[in-house]
């Protein structure tokens, strides 16, 4: 009887009408998948052949509920207590079907948003996961924590978590610019800081697992900025700011090169929950690009750097974190 709940359903959906269900008692009959190759979204892959005893709650209140027992094929496994959507005949009560595509499609959507609510709580966390040697940084469409710690070695840098080859040679740079400016970017440190740098090996990482893949050069050397960022909190002792993230190339010679596309940036940066964006002053033709509801959030903010020590000014908090020690 189970190969003709489609052609009930198809009818009443023309003919009868919708309501919800209240699933009192399930049996299962039996259960069968087709394919391996779906998305782990997709339910419509497995199904059930089970017996429901339903009470059935028209739209119309005007209608008194019923109980009816109904033949049925279910995407997902159902226990008592749950709720399906049904068709039914008014006339008819006994001519009834489980919309089971409705009930899937109903059930993949909240799944979708669920991990669209889990990527939320994600890019929030540098709200309240503040640390120091960690700046965050847009990549492609997702606002990125980007980590710097150090440890002892020869001077080489490590980027692990990010295949992308202009991912490393944007971090090494930003490195060796540090390295080459520490005597005005750092406090003084007795001895200097060329052999300090000599004897520490740098690994720069995203510390919340891999990161998203990056459209190629342009997007991932634009963490530049962030990995130097990261490295100069994590040796100075001054968290980067709680509300800000930076974006940029930082070039060889110091220079901010701009992003390709302030738009998308700042669009990234307010979806991930920052309030300020630090970008190079070369993007500032690019201001009229941004949406005007972006420009006017009160709880966002664009703001221009012409160097470095801009973005640490505008960036990192003024006062040393409590019990800090300087690298010795």
């Amino acid at each position: 009887m189970l190969f003709k709940h489609r052609r009930l359903l198809e009818d009443l959906r023309k003919n009868g009408r919708k309501a919800t269900a209240e699933v009192l008692s399930v049996t299962t009959l039996g259960v069968a998948s087709r394919g391996r190759s779906s998305p782990d979204e997709d339910l419509t892959r497995t199904w059930y052949d089970c017996r429901m005893v339903l009470r059935v709650i028209p739209e119309d209140r005007a209608e008194p509920p019923f109980e009816a027992t109904v033949l049925t094929r279910i995407h997902t496994l159902k226990t008592s207590g749950s709720h399906v959507p049904v068709w039914y005949d008014p006339a008819d009560h006994a001519k009834l079907a489980v919309d089971y595509e409705a009930d899937a499609e109903r059930i993949m959507k909240g799944l979708v948003e669920l991990k669209r609510l889990d990527g939320l709580l994600d890019r929030s966390s540098h709200r309240t996961e503040q640390r120091l040697g960690v700046a965050w940084t847009p990549v492609d469409d997702v606002l990125v924590p980007i980590e710097a710690a150090s440890h002892a070695g020869d001077g080489r840098v490590q980027v692990t978590d990010w295949p992308v080859e202009a991912v490393h040679q944007a971090a090494h740079e930003a490195v060796r610019f540090v390295r080459a400016n520490a005597a005005t970017l750092l406090p003084p440190r007795d001895g200097g800081w060329d052999a300090w740098f000599a004897g520490r090996d740098f690994r720069i990482f995203q510390p919340q697992g891999p990161v998203p893949a990056t459209e190629g050069a342009v997007d991932a050397s634009n963490i530049g900025i962030g990995v130097a960022l990261a490295v100069i909190s994590g040796l100075t002792g001054r968290m980067v700011r709680s509300e800000v993230s930076v974006a940029g190339v930082l070039a060889s010679s110091g220079e901010l090169l701009p992003v390709a596309s302030l738009k998308d940036s700042a669009s990234v940066a307010r979806a991930g929950f920052a309030q300020r964006l630090v970008v190079s002053v070369g993007n500032q033709h690019q201001l009229e690009q941004v949406p005007a509801k972006l420009k006017q959030d009160r709880l966002f903010e664009i703001v221009f750097a012409g160097s470095l020590q801009d973005v640490i000014r505008l960036s990192l908090t003024k006062k040393v974190v409590k019990g800090f020690q300087a690298p010795s």
